[in-house]
């Protein structure tokens, strides 16, 4: 970063909104999140936990051996936050807490993440269609 004044404070990501979420992937890959990507929007393969209790419960469900996968992966789901519209609460207007041009990978093997810090989505509070199965144009966030 090129700062001309480097006596001077420049806040990337505000402290007021930040919220807490675990995460779980249930694919087979690694999954990437850049530093300003909708979090509602990133890979369906990634369940969202605003507790850590939730997150531990979807991890035993998804190595429960009497339960096929597909089956393992339905229950983990019904315990993750859902990710519709909820103006307010993490993943919807949030994005990761990691500076710009970072991103973060998550593993199917490290389940649940530790606790990862997230902000809401600053400026006009609008994020293009991301996805190919999403709508073209600006969604709202607020």
């Amino acid at each position: 970063m090129w700062v001309k004044d480097p006596a001077s404070e420049h806040v990337l990501n505000p402290r007021s909104g930040k919220a807490t979420v675990y995460v779980v992937n249930v694919g087979d890959r690694d999954i990437q999140i850049g530093s300003h990507f909708h979090l509602a929007d990133v890979n369906e393969d990634l369940l969202f936990f605003t507790d850590l209790d939730a997150a531990t419960a979807a991890e035993a469900v998804l190595t429960d051996s009497r339960r096929t996968r597909s089956e393992q992966i339905a229950a983990a789901r019904a315990l993750a936050y859902d990710r519709s519209k909820t103006p307010g609460r993490a993943p919807w207007g949030y994005r990761l807490d990691v500076a710009p041009g970072d991103s973060m990978r998550f593993s199917p093997e490290n389940a649940p993440s530790d606790a990862i810090e997230v902000v809401p989505i600053g400026g006009e509070r609008r994020v293009p269609g991301l996805r190919k199965d999403k709508q073209a144009g600006y969604a709202e966030l607020d």
